[in-house]
């Protein structure tokens, strides 16, 4: 089932991708490159973007709704951590990081001869 809803979702956001890039702003149709008058021509039907304007409404119901479903079903089903197998992180490298009385006492380096 969470497979079927990971590709539903897929499609969704591509379709939801689709249909805002095909959507005209204000000024920005396609008829616009032709000259000012073409752009008053092409593309005047006022129920295209409304169609648009509906399926985006749509989807992006329809994306949230999945969005919420997925992460219910996941939640419930995920009892355990993946970090739950992991090892234990070892201690640092940086003895300067460690508690003072973990830390071994240095000794000092012999002093060298000088000739």
């Amino acid at each position: 089932m969470i497979t079927g809803l990971v590709i539903l979702h897929i499609v969704i956001c591509i379709l939801l991708t689709v249909v805002v890039l095909l959507q005209f702003g204000k000024g920005a149709e396609a008829g616009a490159m032709m000259g000012q008058g073409a752009s008053q021509a092409v593309f005047t039907s006022a129920s295209k973007g409304n169609f648009f304007t509906k399926m985006t409404t749509f989807l992006a119901i329809a994306f949230m709704v999945n969005s919420i479903a997925l992460t219910t079903i996941t939640s419930k089903t995920a009892g355990e951590s993946i970090f739950d197998d992991e090892a234990p992180v070892a201690a640092p490298l940086n003895p300067d990081a460690m508690a003072p009385e973990a830390v071994a006492p240095q000794e000092e380096a012999p002093a060298a001869n000088e000739q």
